[in-house]
């Protein structure tokens, strides 16, 4: 969505979390808030807060001129296809399978550092 002026900013960060595919408590997992506190945000109860646009325009790539006002690209860059579903994925899981995943991958991760390690 390029423009959205006529959307107010409440209603674009659950246009953005609906076009991410997230749920309440998912986004709200990303961002570090309550899912009581997006729910409250998107019904218009609740304000958006300079901290909460920054946090959204940060963790999504989100451009903030278009988050606050509606004018622009909705993503300052295209975000990896991959990335946004490992991202969508990984925080619906609990907690103890986020730790298993994030273990796996420093393995991985070291395993590739010993294999540059010796092609050099």
């Amino acid at each position: 969505m390029k423009d959205a002026p006529d959307l107010t900013i409440n209603q674009r960060v659950k246009y953005l979390r609906k076009m991410l595919k997230l749920t309440q408590k998912g986004f709200a997992r990303i961002l570090a808030v309550s899912q009581s506190q997006i729910a409250s945000i998107e019904t218009g109860e609740r304000e958006v807060s300079g901290r909460t646009v920054k946090q959204i325009c940060d963790s999504f790539d989100v451009n903030s001129r278009w988050l606050r006002a509606g004018e622009g690209e909705a993503f300052v860059q295209k975000r990896d296809a991959r990335l946004t579903k490992l991202l969508s994925l990984f925080v619906n899981l609990e907690p103890r399978y986020q730790d298993f995943i994030l273990n796996a991958i420093d393995q991985f991760y070291k395993i590739q550092e010993e294999e540059q390690k010796g092609t050099r």
